[in-house]
């Protein structure tokens, strides 16, 4: 698979899968045309890099609390 990043729709494609995946309400895509919203975007990836961060970390340290049991 290409870089998420490459090309706008990478990254759109893998959104909706990614909510679909997630159960509950299925997300379709529907065509209507857009200017991009760079600092949008810019916040969402960040904030999910973040949080993606912070359960990394979390889980290494329940992983650590395990190890010395």
């Amino acid at each position: 698979m290409a870089n998420l990043f490459g090309e706008p729709n990478y990254l759109k494609k893998w959104a909706i899968q990614l909510a679909n995946a997630c159960g509950g309400q299925t997300v379709e895509k529907t065509l209507v045309i857009k200017e991009t919203n760079v600092s949008k975007v810019d916040e969402l990836i960040e904030q999910f890099v973040k949080d993606h961060n912070d359960m990394v970390i979390q889980i290494h340290e329940v992983e650590k609390a395990m190890e010395e049991e």
